[in-house]
């Protein structure tokens, strides 16, 4: 059995689900520094396709499972594969995406899903959904949700570090090269 959740359990959730929230409005302010667009080696997904996944996840994906564990429904939440969901979904690349109102969709998308989970009384984050042909409360889904989440933005963080030091090694280099070059000139 799955321990109850308590006032201070649901609150953290609340807090932990806000963290997309707040890491969208903090990524507008270096977003445009890093070639977003760009699939690093390492990695077929760009920070622009971590990023629309994680929207499409909170729309399509989380919000109407929460949605239908909403009073009044009563009946069992039946969730599809996260992994599924998340190899059917296919990044818009087209060339008019604005990344800094991509960033402000993420934001409001995850405000309205957090004021979908706020309307969730106490007792009915126990609820059991059938996540992979296994039960787990709603609750756990959340905290799972609030995994994959975090694991998400971290791999985008993770980018965003490996193209700023990457931008700053070029610098590094055509300073020198500059400098070489100014020195060759004087002689």
């Amino acid at each position: 059995m799955s321990e109850e959740v308590t006032r201070e359990s649901f609150e953290q959730i609340i807090e932990d689900a806000m963290y997309l929230q707040d890491e969208a409005e903090a990524l507008k302010y270096v977003i445009d520094t890093v070639p977003y667009e760009e699939s690093p080696p390492t990695d077929d997904s760009s920070i622009l396709d971590k990023l629309l996944l994680l929207d499409h996840l909170q729309v399509n994906y989380y919000r109407p499972i929460f949605e239908k564990a909403e009073p009044p429904a009563r009946d069992h939440v039946k969730v599809q594969s996260y992994n599924a969901f998340c190899e059917d979904f296919v990044p818009d690349n087209s060339n008019d995406l604005d990344i800094q109102k991509i960033l402000s969709k993420l934001a409001k998308h995850r405000a309205a899903l957090i004021n979908v989970l706020r309307k969730i009384p106490l007792i009915d984050w126990q609820k059991l959904i059938y996540k992979d042909n296994r039960e787990i409360t709603l609750y756990q889904f959340a905290q799972d949700m609030i995994y994959k989440d975090r694991s998400i933005l971290k791999e985008i963080a993770e980018m965003v570090m490996v193209f700023q030091k990457d931008q700053q090694g070029r610098r590094g280099i055509e300073k020198k090269v500059s400098e070489k070059n100014q020195r060759q000139n004087k002689d």
